[in-house]
């Protein structure tokens, strides 16, 4: 298990070096990354539970979702129900660069489909999303 978790951290450091070179401007990985989760798990969006799935501090995601908000990506809400609760919504501005990003990622996507036919993508995609499943669920 050490050697396929040490293999998945060295594909996870050039993958985000890919990522970061890719990204069209001011998009941040840390942005995109917030952006790809609002695309994925749009009920998980309040400033709170996003910091909780991110595993960050609470500094550290205010700081990103204020730059998101300032570039127009993402809009902000009171929950109508309790005052202090906020809900975070990615903008159509947002889905564009979203959008952008992944495309401008597209060449390397194809680099990496021409390694792995579908079946052995397909197993890989659901072995990893095993792991993923069993990690999140030992965190809480």
């Amino acid at each position: 298990m050490y050697q396929a978790l040490t293999e998945i951290g060295i594909i996870h450091q050039l993958t985000e070096t890919i990522l970061r070179t890719s990204l069209p401007k001011p998009l941040t990985l840390a942005q995109f990354k917030v952006l790809t989760h609002l695309s994925r798990v749009p009920e998980v969006n309040t400033p709170t539970r996003i910091t909780n799935a991110f595993q960050v501090t609470k500094g550290a995601m205010t700081h990103t979702l204020g730059l998101l908000l300032k570039n127009g990506f993402i809009t902000i809400i009171d929950d109508e129900g309790d005052g202090r609760a906020k809900h975070v919504y990615m903008t159509k501005r947002g889905q564009e660069i979203l959008i952008q990003a992944i495309t401008a990622m597209a060449p390397n996507f194809a680099k990496l489909d021409a390694q792995l036919d579908a079946a052995e993508l397909e197993a890989l995609t659901k072995s990893l999303g095993k792991l993923r499943v069993f990690l999140d669920k030992v965190r809480e």
